[in-house]
């Protein structure tokens, strides 16, 4: 897929939910420390996953305008829950793109790791870069090759 087309897709997914303006990185783009990666994987029609790597900054901006509260007021079931909402409709917007409007396809559960999945040479892998408020983020994506 285009980075202009995942671009789009996270433009829309972040402005409906958290409300929040996605971009390129600039010179102004930092990159800060990320903590838990939130993972979506599916299995068909051909297998792959998403990896949002976010920093804590991002998450809890996020999470503070999902549920219109501070974030230190959330638990953090409540913060990972909502974030991984918004990677659940991201996979299905990003996996409707790819394989088309009339394509069946299956997720698994999105959930938190603690490291980066392991991809082997039998996938393709691509990392996007992107940013919010100049702060740095990374949507990896990852699939089985044809």
């Amino acid at each position: 897929m285009q980075e202009s087309q995942v671009l789009d897709i996270l433009r829309a997914t972040f402005e409906e939910m958290t409300f929040l303006d996605v971009g390129v990185p600039n010179p102004q783009t930092v990159d800060l420390d990320i903590g838990p990666i939130l993972f979506l994987p599916y299995s068909h029609p051909r297998a792959g996953s998403f990896c949002l790597e976010m920093p804590k900054e991002i998450k809890f901006l996020s999470a503070e305008n999902i549920y219109g509260e501070s974030w230190k007021d959330l638990s953090s079931e409540q913060i990972d829950d909502s974030l991984l909402e918004l990677l659940n409709v991201l996979g299905g917007r990003f996996l409707t793109a790819h394989f088309g409007e009339q394509a069946a396809y299956v997720m698994g559960l999105p959930t938190v790791l603690y490291q980066r999945p392991f991809y082997g040479l039998n996938h393709k892998y691509y990392a996007y870069r992107f940013q919010i408020n100049n702060i740095a983020f990374l949507l990896a994506w990852a699939e089985e090759k044809t």
